[in-house]
């Protein structure tokens, strides 16, 4: 025989059903190729939509929620954040364990709340808020709230009855969960997403000394240089050519057929000689002048 569900049970489910269709409501869209989320998401056409109790883990590279009640939630490099929302659309909750993140968007009358290990910040309207929340791996936490912000953060510990405001364009980091000895405004120091790291190639090519300028060319001589450094491999042949001009081949199938070993040069100086002395003919008188002679 089937079991039964007791009343008191199924009234709970059927009291939980409203409860859990309002939770899964959207809460923005992430831009990032990089990214990972675990959880309800729906694809848009311009990036993903992420709906309450995702978990948004960034690479990399940082990730952007564009939120959709208007402005930003900028996850920094290896930050996993829980984005939820409430039934109303708009109060959000971001809790985190370590990382940082980069929250930025105006607030009317709604209440938003950051979670982490050891403090809770509430952030309250109206006004504009830009902050950056980290969590260095020594355990201190960073709160930097920008210049353009007009609203303070009520920082709340975890363990401890301690409060803190941090007021518009302050940077405090509070040390080991207590906000006790809280150091304000430290020199040199910073609380938003680390830089990214410079590609080899670029830093190759910032490094890189400036070219040194050309050389001036130098004129070429004129005589024929000096094809090898070895003296054994450079042939200077001093041939004379005679050239008839009623005597065939030309020079230059003479030239075409000059052979040279093991690849060394030879320079060629060419001189032009006058055609032999034709032998004088002896016509009749001749012959006669000598008989008479004889």
């Amino acid at each position: 025989m089937p079991s039964r569900l007791p009343k008191f049970a199924v009234g709970a489910l059927f009291a939980c059903a409203p409860v859990i269709a309002h939770a899964q409501v959207p809460v923005g869209e992430l831009y990032s190729t990089i990214a990972r989320v675990r959880g309800s998401v729906t694809l848009a056409a311009g990036g993903t939509t992420v709906l309450s109790g995702s978990s948004i883990e960034a690479g990399e590279q940082p990730a952007q929620l564009q939120l959709n009640r208007g402005g930003t939630l900028v996850i920094c490099q290896g930050t996993s954040v829980t984005v939820s929302a409430s039934q109303s659309r708009g109060d959000l909750m971001f809790s985190f364990g370590s990382g940082t993140i980069e929250p930025s968007y105006t607030l009317g009358t709604s209440s938003d709340v950051v979670v982490t290990p050891e403090f809770r910040f509430v952030i309250t309207g109206p006004g504009d808020f830009d902050f950056d929340i980290g969590i260095s791996p020594k355990g201190d936490t960073c709160v930097h709230s920008r210049r353009r912000s007009t609203g303070g953060i009520i920082v709340n510990e975890q363990m401890g009855d301690g409060t803190y405001q941090v007021k518009p364009a302050d940077f405090v980091i509070f040390h080991k969960g207590h906000v006790a000895n809280a150091d304000v405004n430290p020199p040199g120091m910073s609380c938003g997403c680390p830089p990214l790291p410079v590609p080899a190639r670029e830093t190759q090519v910032a490094n890189a000394p400036e070219p040194k300028p050309a050389p001036t060319p130098q004129p070429q001589p004129t005589a024929p240089p000096q094809v090898a450094a070895n003296p054994a491999e450079h042939v200077v042949a001093d041939a004379p050519f005679v050239f008839n001009s009623d005597a065939p081949p030309p020079i230059t199938t003479w030239v075409m057929r000059l052979h040279v070993e093991s690849g060394a040069f030879s320079y060629l100086s060419p001189q032009v000689q006058p055609p032999p002395a034709k032998p004088e003919k002896k016509g009749f008188w001749h012959k006669l002048k000598s008989l008479f002679g004889s």
